[in-house]
């Protein structure tokens, strides 16, 4: 028999969501009638209930909003609250495809041929055919999740598929995939609002089980961004976003972070991402296998090149995100915002369910708009749930702060213009704001001459986004990440095109470039362009000297005799074997402190001969540095 309840819960907490400080209460009345009662709305009743007519009750369900409270019900129903809207993922099926979408990701080790509606209406029944190698208690357990899920009925059945009439139709089926793989293609652009499953992607399969494991434990708080595998906490991180337009070359943010994440252009586009940044599949999986880059998958995962995705999969699991993959970042993102701004600012839903039923009260919807405005937080978290929960990443306009931005933009002209934008743009924000990293906008160069980029929505984006986050523990993160001169640092080098990404990546770690050349890059941008012209010239200058020296010496300052073994006076056999054993494994480092030390000082001696008596120690250790990635990288 059809059930109700679940839905009603659901249809409660959109409302509430929708009309901050709502207060309700859920009674069921008859077998399959509900009644919402609306306790403190103080505005014009008829328009809320037409809202949630037309905007928020599922259709067929029966239910109604009263602002009379009941004396006579069956029952009451408690609410779904706001501090655990997952609550046993019950009722969050709405379509087939929803349906569809849980129980195979939710199952995914059983072996599901079908699933089917053979009855609706009151007598709704969910028929799932499952192979004959699932054992019985699988099923057992399956149909007790399923029923407790709340699906919207009483009657499930799950039963062996029928193999005789498969193997009938398996030459027919592919034969129709064959002449229609054009429609297949069609429909993939379809799907990539929906999650799916695909087990070709282990992945995937990854994925799905972190979410329904551990999506209660996320919004309520009990798991954070660092416990999820992909997220690098204490890293320098960036995010590029190549899914549509081109950006930035990769070796230019190599040399400035520890992690690079990248959100990967599709197959049929990933020839000419290969092509911008002048390298080969090979090196992108070696920046995998190194650990310098993370890819993204916000569109439909096969979509993509699928070989890439398992040979990445293959050197390192932790390196590709898929849809519910990134969905499990923003909802973690999402759930300690609203913890840290609640914590910060105790009381602050009160405030602003005040403000918003003040504005309910007198129709003043610049009152109501600044509710939304400061409630972001807590309401966004609370509806972000059942769009990651089905829809792909991009649903993330839906309730991103992009909404309460638009909401406040007084001027309808300028909401026009700026509307589109904040809708299709507001993605990758959010990542970059949930990974605590810094976004570099992409951009597009047209062939009449324009130019188009998503810095100014990220910027505006950004900056709303980071007002949630301000209190003495993570407003240097903050800071950091938000560091608006990020992209001026690029203005400052030139990165060589032309040489192989991995190698930069190679020198940016042994030389530790994501904090000794930023820092050198801060303080140029931090100086008046006439003081940071003159110190340029006068880096480049003696770099110039620098070289002529290393020329001289055959190409370095000392000479050291198989690294480590260059401490000890042996024959060059000896030191070898030694190396080889590792009896002078213990010197390795303190040789190359010495040498790092050794042309130091010669870098020390060469400033001084160009007529600086005392040179300053940040200006050696800046040359020392220049020098070492002036293979790849110079200050323009």
């Amino acid at each position: 028999m059809i059930k109700q309840e679940g839905i009603v819960r659901r249809n409660d907490l959109n409302l509430r969501v929708e009309c901050i400080g709502l207060e309700t209460e859920i009674y069921q009345i008859d077998t399959f009638g509900f009644v919402i009662y609306c306790a403190n709305y103080k505005g014009d009743f008829e328009e809320l209930a037409k809202t949630f007519d037309y905007s928020i009750r599922q259709i067929g369900t029966n239910v109604v909003l009263t602002d009379q409270r009941l004396t006579k019900y069956l029952k009451k129903i408690d609410n779904i609250p706001l501090s655990n809207v997952v609550s046993e993922f019950n009722a969050t099926c709405v379509t087939k495809s929803d349906l569809d979408n849980f129980i195979r990701s939710k199952f995914y080790a059983v072996d599901i041929s079908n699933i089917t509606i053979p009855r609706t209406g009151i007598d709704f029944e969910i028929l799932i055919e499952v192979s004959r190698e699932t054992e019985e208690a699988q099923i057992e357990i399956m149909t007790s999740y399923l029923l407790n899920s709340d699906l919207g009925t009483d009657k499930i059945t799950i039963k062996y598929e029928n193999n005789d009439f498969k193997e009938l139709l398996k030459d027919d089926i592919t034969k129709a995939n064959t002449e229609n793989e054009k429609v297949k293609q069609l429909e993939d652009s379809f799907k990539v609002m929906q999650l799916s499953l695909n087990k070709d992607l282990p992945f995937m399969i990854n994925e799905a089980d972190l979410w329904f494991e551990h999506a209660e434990d996320i919004y309520t708080g009990k798991m954070i961004r660092n416990d999820l595998y992909f997220y690098r906490g204490d890293s320098l991180k960036c995010f590029l976003d190549f899914s549509v337009f081109d950006n930035i070359d990769l070796r230019n943010v190599l040399l400035l972070y520890d992690t690079v994440y990248i959100a990967l252009p599709i197959e049929a586009h990933l020839i000419n991402f290969l092509e911008q940044q002048n390298m080969t599949i090979s090196d992108l999986i070696e920046l995998v296998d190194m650990g310098k880059v993370i890819l993204f998958l916000p569109n439909l995962e096969t979509r993509y090149d699928k070989n890439l995705l398992l040979e990445v999969y293959k050197c390192n699991p932790t390196a590709i995100v898929g849809r519910r993959g990134i969905n499990t970042l923003l909802a973690s993102y999402l759930a300690e915002t609203k913890y840290q701004y609640e914590k910060r600012l105790p009381g602050i839903y009160k405030i602003a369910s005040d403000i918003y039923m003040k504005g309910v009260e007198q129709r003043d919807f610049t009152l109501q708009n600044i509710a939304r405005l400061i409630a972001w937080p807590i309401t966004a978290t609370a509806d972000s749930f059942r769009y990651l929960n089905q829809n792909s990443p991009m649903a993330v306009s839906n309730f991103g702060i992009n909404n309460v931005i638009y909401e406040n933009i007084k001027n309808y002209d300028e909401q026009e213009k700026i509307s589109f934008e904040l809708t299709v743009n507001s993605l990758s924000t959010h990542i970059a704001t949930a990974l605590q990293s810094t976004y570099f906008p992409f951009q597009q160069d047209g062939k009449d001459g324009t130019k188009y980029s998503d810095a100014g929505i990220s910027n505006i984006l950004g900056d709303f986004l980071k007002l949630y986050w301000y209190d003495s523990d993570n407003i240097e993160n903050i800071n950091n990440y938000y560091h608006q001169s990020n992209e001026d640092f690029l203005k400052l080098f030139e990165c060589k095109h032309n040489i192989k990404i991995s190698k930069v990546a190679s020198l940016a770690d042994e030389y530790n470039t994501q904090r000794g050349f930023r820092d050198l890059l801060v303080r140029l941008s931090h100086s008046d362009e006439k003081l940071r012209k003159s110190k340029i010239k006068e880096y480049n200058d003696l770099l110039f000297e620098v070289g002529k020296i290393q020329s001289n010496k055959n190409g370095g300052f000392l000479k050291f005799m198989l690294g480590s073994a260059g401490f000890l006076p042996l024959n060059y056999e000896l030191s070898f074997v030694l190396s080889l054993i590792g009896i002078i494994k213990d010197k390795v480092d303190d040789s190359t402190v010495m040498m790092k030390l050794a042309e130091m000082k010669a870098i020390e001696k060469c400033i001084k001969d160009q007529g600086v008596m005392n040179p300053e120690k940040q200006s050696v250790e800046d040359i020392y540095l220049l020098d070492k990635i002036s293979r790849v990288a110079i200050l323009k």
